[in-house]
C-alpha cells in the first residue's frame, strides 16, 4: 500500500506527522506523493478560519486529482464540535483520537500501536522534538486548549531516548517542540521544569545543537535565561509570544502579562545573551484593538530588539469567547497586518546588518533555486553563492542584506565543538539588540 501524509499548521502538528511516517515507514510502507497514494492522511489545522479552508480545498483538490484514493482525517480540525469532516465528501474516516488513529493503521496491517519508532524527517537536517502537549491557559481569542486538551509534559526519559535516536538518525539540529513549552515538568511533578530537561538533554553526547521554540513570557525565568547565555549548544535565539503591545488588549484576551513586563524582558534577555534572535506573535485585528492599541503595538516592537515578528490577522474560533466580540472591518485588519509586517521585514533587516562581516556559526539547509542556504544559531536564515550540501557546519559571514535576502559567504567548519558565540567577538558584545 502507497500512503501519502499531507500536512497543515505548525510544528507539532509537522510533528505529530513525522511520527505517523515513522511508524508506516518502519512497517514497510511506501510514502508516496499524494496524487499517487493509495491512502491519504490529512493532517488539519483549525487555529485560524485560512487553516480550516486550506485543509478543505486540500481534500476537494486531491478528489480531483487521485480519485480512487482512500481519505482519512486527523488533527485539530477534527475535534472541534462543529468540524465539518464528518460529512465531508471523499473523506473515509475522522480520527480524532490518537486511539481511533492507532485503530484505523492497525485495521490496515500498517505496523501495531506498540513499537518505538522515530519520527520521519527525510531530507531534512532539523528534526522536531516535542516535550509537551496540550495548554491549560485560558486566553479568549484561542481554540487551542480545546481542541488539543490540558498541558501535559512527555517524560523526561522518553524526550532524551527520542533525541538520542535523532542525532544517531544524523540530524544536527533538533528544536524542541509544544503547544506550551515553559509549562513542562509541572503536570509530572518534575522541579526545575524546562531548565532542568534543557541539562538532561545537554548531557548527551553528539554533533548537535537544540533549539527552542516558543515560550511564554512567564515562562521565561532567570534559569532559563542563563542556559541560554552559557550552554554552546543551545541556540541563542527565542520566540516569545507578544499577542498585543497595549494593555487593554492584552486584558481582553486574558493574557497573564502586560507590556512593560514583555518590553523588560526582552529588554533584559538582549542584555544578558549577546547576540541573541528575539522573535514574537502578535495578532493584529483583536474585536476590541482601536487605532490607538495597534500604535501601541507599533511603538513597542519598534522600540524593542525584537528582531523576528510573526503578525497574523485574527480569526474568530467557534466556541472562544471572543468570537461573540463584534468584529473590525476586514480591510482595516488587513492594512493593520501589512503596516506591522513591513516593520517586521525591517526589524530582520536591522539585526541581521548588526552581524555583517561577523563570522557566525551556521548549519546548512537544503539549497532553494540553486543557492546555498544555512541557518544561525541565532535564527538568521542565510542565502549562499554556493549550493552547499545540506547538513555542514560552516562559518558564514553576512555581507549584503537587501529586501528579498540575507546574502553570505561561508567556508566549511568542521569542528565537531562550537567556537564562542557572538559574544567573544568585541563588535557583537555591545549590540544584540537591533
Amino acid at each position: 500500500m502507497r500512503v501519502a501524509v499531507v500536512t497543515f499548521g505548525c510544528k507539532l502538528n509537522q510533528y505529530d506527522s513525522a511520527r505517523v511516517e515513522g511508524r508506516l515507514a518502519a512497517s514497510g510502507v511506501r510514502l508516496a506523493p499524494p496524487e499517487e497514494a493509495d491512502l491519504v492522511l490529512v493532517n488539519t489545522c483549525t487555529v485560524t478560519h485560512r487553516a480550516d479552508r486550506d485543509a478543505r480545498h486540500a481534500i476537494h483538490a486531491l478528489r480531483r486529482s487521485n480519485p480512487r484514493a482512500r481519505v482519512a482525517v486527523l488533527g485539530c480540525g477534527t475535534r472541534r464540535p462543529d468540524g465539518p469532516y464528518g460529512s465531508f465528501p471523499g473523506v473515509e474516516a475522522v480520527l480524532s483520537t490518537d486511539g481511533e488513529l492507532e485503530a484505523f493503521l492497525r485495521d490496515l496491517s500498517l505496523g501495531s500501536g506498540g513499537e518505538v519508532v522515530l519520527p520521519l524527517f527525510p531530507r531534512r537536517t532539523r528534526a522536531l522534538l516535542k516535550v509537551q502537549e496540550g495548554c491549560s491557559f485560558a486566553c479568549t481569542y484561542c481554540i487551542v486548549p480545546r481542541v488539543r486538551g490540558p498541558s501535559r509534559s512527555v517524560p523526561p526519559d522518553r524526550v532524551e531516548a527520542e533525541l538520542r535516536g535523532l542525532i544517531a538518525a544524523g540530524h544536527r539540529e533538533v528544536v524542541l517542540t509544544g503547544v506550551n513549552t515553559g509549562e513542562y515538568g509541572k503536570d509530572l511533578g518534575i522541579g526545575g521544569g524546562l531548565a532542568a530537561l534543557l541539562d538532561r538533554l545537554l548531557t548527551v553526547e553528539g554533533d548537535f545543537r537544540l533549539r527552542l521554540n516558543s515560550v511564554e513570557p512567564l515562562a521565561v525565568t532567570s534559569a532559563l535565561v542563563e542556559r541560554l547565555r552559557r550552554e554552546e549548544r543551545l541556540c541563542r535565539h527565542l520566540q516569545i509570544p507578544l499577542q498585543s503591545g497595549s494593555d487593554a488588549v492584552l486584558r481582553a484576551m486574558k493574557r497573564n502579562y502586560r507590556a512593560a513586563f514583555y518590553r523588560g524582558l526582552v529588554e533584559r534577555l538582549a542584555g544578558e545573551v549577546p547576540g541573541i534572535g528575539l522573535g514574537a506573535d502578535v495578532l493584529v485585528g483583536f474585536p476590541t484593538e482601536s487605532s490607538a492599541d495597534f500604535e501601541a503595538t507599533l511603538r513597542l516592537v519598534e522600540e524593542s530588539p525584537l528582531a523576528f515578528v510573526h503578525a497574523f490577522s485574527y480569526s474568530p474560533r467557534p466556541g472562544t469567547p471572543a468570537a461573540a466580540f463584534p468584529g473590525l472591518p476586514a480591510e482595516e485588519v488587513a492594512a493593520r497586518v501589512r503596516v506591522l509586517r513591513e516593520l517586521a521585514l525591517e526589524k530582520t533587516r536591522r539585526f541581521a546588518a548588526s552581524f555583517r562581516g561577523v563570522p557566525l556559526r551556521a548549519l546548512t539547509l537544503e539549497p532553494r533555486e540553486g543557492k546555498g542556504r544555512a541557518l544561525t544559531g541565532n535564527f538568521l536564515d542565510l542565502t549562499l553563492e554556493e549550493p552547499w550540501e545540506a547538513n555542514r557546519w560552516v562559518a558564514a559571514t553576512v555581507r549584503e542584506v537587501s529586501r528579498r535576502a540575507l546574502r553570505a559567504d561561508a567556508a566549511a567548519l568542521e569542528d565537531p565543538q562550537p567556537p564562542p558565540g557572538p559574544s567573544a567577538s568585541p563588535s557583537t558584545a555591545s549590540h544584540p539588540s537591533a
